[in-house]
């Protein structure tokens, strides 16, 4: 199931799709009575591509996501026993400053690490640090944020590695087994706003309390939009595929469940 998943993700919901649209209408030119579909399917992945590449639609397909749980508040950190750091992917060979190791978080994860460490000196308590090796990888996620986490200041001992899980439904199952082990009642679930409605569904679907913890968010707010909005940017529409993968995972687990 994991590596359907990624196949899904990786085809489907990528520049992928758009190459096959490409190829079909590359060998549909050849044909005289395919030449004006081949046409008109040009003109709609050109108009796809641009629409999925500005930021006023990216935005459109996002906020929804990111709008479902407000930033966690000062009061509320009162009410957790620990944070949860979900895995959002590591550069695990990547070089590091200071060090003879190698490893640094995703551009994602970094975002999810930086809130845990902020909520941590706001308010003190063990940091349940998920994530586990991905494929061929010889490096934890849970590892590699520790080490940050470290460099940052935070304790090792109040830090904790679940370092097997490579999914959130194994983040969910295995955080619940730490929470039970050491008495915790409820912990700040700290994911990317567009990745926490289907987090902390998937969460208290395994019967853990959480609160949700928002952070990286990946819209800018604006309340209106200039002329550089509308140029293409790659950016834009990595963001969308991130979106739209939240849609689609949810939609699966609902009809899992």
């Amino acid at each position: 199931m994991f590596l359907l998943q990624k196949f899904i993700s990786n085809i489907l919901i990528s520049p992928g799709i758009f190459i096959i649209l490409l190829i079909i209408v590359f060998i549909m030119s050849f044909r005289k009575r395919s030449a004006a579909k081949a046409k008109f399917l040009l003109l709609m992945t050109i108009t796809v591509i641009y629409l999925l590449s500005i930021e006023p639609v990216k935005d459109m397909i996002v906020q929804p996501l990111e709008k479902n749980y407000l930033p966690i508040a000062r009061d509320q950190l009162e009410e957790v026993d620990c944070y949860v750091v979900l895995g959002g992917g590591i550069y695990d060979n990547s070089p590091k400053s200071l060090s003879s190791s190698t490893g640094s978080p995703s551009k994602a994860a970094l975002f999810r690490v930086i809130e845990g460490v902020r909520l941590y000196k706001e308010s003190p308590k063990k940091i349940i640090v998920t994530g586990g090796i991905v494929y061929n990888g010889e490096k934890s996620e849970g590892s590699i944020y520790k080490e940050l986490m470290v460099d940052l200041g935070v304790p090792a001992s109040d830090i904790i590695i679940e370092g097997r899980s490579r999914t959130t439904e194994e983040n969910a199952e295995l955080t619940k087994g730490i929470m039970d082990k050491n008495g915790y009642k409820k912990g700040a679930l700290i994911t990317s706003a567009t990745h926490m409605k289907r987090s902390k569904y998937i969460f208290e679907k395994y019967g853990v309390e959480v609160i949700p913890a928002p952070t990286g968010y990946l819209s800018r707010y604006k309340e209106s939009y200039g002329m550089d909005s509308y140029f293409p940017n790659a950016g834009n529409f990595a963001d969308i595929r991130a979106a739209v993968w939240e849609y689609i995972g949810t939609i699966f687990y609902k009809v899992k469940s």
